[in-house]
């Protein structure tokens, strides 16, 4: 996925993301100079979708969306329109295989959690289960470290494609003719 990135503090939106009709709506639809609705908006989207997003930890989407609208500053009244709804699922889509098994992996652990946090330590019956499970946990953090490894080499090896050199036709032919033309 290499339609938005975040560097520098921002997300940055690539041209190509721009010609997709879900993205382009909420881009176009913004009138301002600076386009800030559209930024924020497609900020919020890569936060609240993209695999590689610091708040992908949150599994529950409604949890995620709150936390993501208060960091991005938005009130707590807001929430995502139509248009934005239709960017969401449009751009959903576009999960890698190694990001939808990370996202799994992240949904089997807060099961996990929320299992631990219900058995008591009081109990022997919960006791035993509670110690088997936490005997798991080095292989389920293994599991997910080796997913992410898996993630971020596809993220790489695709963004490796896209940072090649030009070929010498890439242009087009017009290169070729202009050098023709002045050689006679």
């Amino acid at each position: 996925m290499r339609l938005f990135k975040y560097e520098g503090y921002e997300v940055r939106v690539s041209p190509e993301a721009l010609t997709l009709k879900p993205f382009k709506k909420l881009w176009d639809r913004d009138k301002s100079k600076d386009k800030e609705r559209a930024n924020s908006e497609l900020a919020f989207l890569y936060f609240y979708c993209d695999v590689r997003s610091d708040y992908q930890y949150i599994v529950d989407d409604d949890i995620r969306m709150a936390a993501v609208k208060e960091g991005l500053g938005f009130p707590d009244d807001w929430y995502p329109d139509t248009l934005l709804k239709e960017a969401i699922a449009f751009y959903s889509t576009f999960d890698t295989n190694a990001g939808m098994l990370l996202k799994m992996a992240a949904k089997g652990v807060d099961t996990v959690r929320k299992t631990l946090e219900t058995l008591s330590p009081d109990d022997t019956k919960s006791l035993k289960d509670y110690l088997s499970i936490m005997k798991l946990i080095p292989e389920v953090a293994d599991m997910i470290k080796s997913a992410e490894q898996a993630l971020y080499a596809e993220i790489e090896s695709g963004e490796a494609r896209g940072a090649m050199g030009k070929s010498m036709f890439d242009d087009g032919l017009d290169d070729v003719a202009d050098w023709a033309s002045m050689q006679k």
